[in-house]
C-alpha cells in the first residue's frame, strides 16, 4: 500500500512540475507555442518546485528547464511545436508562373521549427515566380520560388523622396533593374539618383 501512496506522491509532484513549466512556457512566449511533453530527468524523490529557469528559444523544437528547490536543482526538457501562418497551394502551379495570392489559402500551423525560407508575406508575391512544380497541398517556401525584378531597366517608376517632415512624389526612369530591397539608379532630367526598390513601380530615393 505505502508503494501505491509514493507513486501517488510522485506522480503529484511531476504534475506540478509540468504545470508550473508550461506556466512559464506560456508566460515567455504566450500562444505562439504549444508544449508536446515534459520530462523531468533524475528527480529520486518528490520536491517541492521553488523556482523554474526556462531555457528556450524562439522557433526551437527542444528546451530546458531548471527546477529549484531549496539547494537542488533538477533538469526536464521540453519538445514544442509553433505556431506559423502558412501558403498552402489550392491549385497546380506550374515552373515559371507568377505567383499571385488567389492561388494558396492562408492557414495557421504548428510545426517543430520555424525555417526562415517558410516566413513570406502574401504582399510580396509579385516578386516571385516558381521555381519549380507546386503541387496542389504544397506549403509555400521561398525555396520553390524565384525571385524577379520588379522594377526593369527603362521603367518609368514612381520615385520617393523623405527628409524629415517632407515627402515627395515624382516620376523617374530607372537605369538599372532590381527586385525588392536592391539599390538601383534612377535618371531625373540630367541627374542620376539612387533608390531602393520599395515594391512593383515604386523607389525610395536615397541620400
Amino acid at each position: 500500500m505505502w508503494v501505491l501512496s509514493l507513486l501517488l506522491f510522485f506522480n503529484l509532484a511531476y504534475a506540478e512540475i509540468e504545470r508550473l513549466i508550461r506556466e512559464e512556457v506560456h508566460r515567455k512566449f504566450g500562444e505562439t507555442v504549444k508544449v508536446q511533453k515534459v520530462k523531468v530527468h533524475k528527480m529520486e524523490e518528490a520536491v517541492k518546485p521553488e523556482r523554474i529557469e526556462l531555457q528556450m528559444e524562439y522557433g526551437k523544437s527542444r528546451a530546458v528547464a531548471y527546477i529549484y528547490s531549496g539547494e537542488k536543482r533538477y533538469q526536464a526538457t521540453l519538445d514544442a511545436l509553433w505556431k506559423v501562418r502558412v501558403f498552402v497551394a489550392i491549385e497546380d502551379i506550374q515552373k515559371g508562373s507568377p505567383i499571385k495570392p488567389d492561388m494558396f489559402r492562408s492557414e495557421e500551423r504548428f510545426l517543430k521549427s520555424l525555417p526562415s525560407d517558410l516566413q513570406l508575406n502574401a504582399e510580396d508575391f509579385e516578386s516571385f515566380v516558381a521555381s519549380t512544380r507546386i503541387t496542389k497541398g504544397t506549403i509555400l517556401r521561398r525555396s520553390l520560388l524565384k525571385e524577379v525584378p520588379v522594377v526593369r531597366a527603362g521603367d518609368v517608376v514612381e520615385a520617393l523622396y523623405r527628409s524629415g517632415n517632407l515627402e515627395l512624389s515624382f516620376r523617374a526612369t530607372a537605369i538599372d533593374g532590381g527586385q525588392v530591397g536592391k539599390v538601383i539608379r534612377l535618371k531625373k532630367d540630367d541627374r542620376v539618383l539612387r533608390g531602393r526598390v520599395l515594391s512593383k513601380g515604386r523607389v525610395e530615393v536615397l541620400p
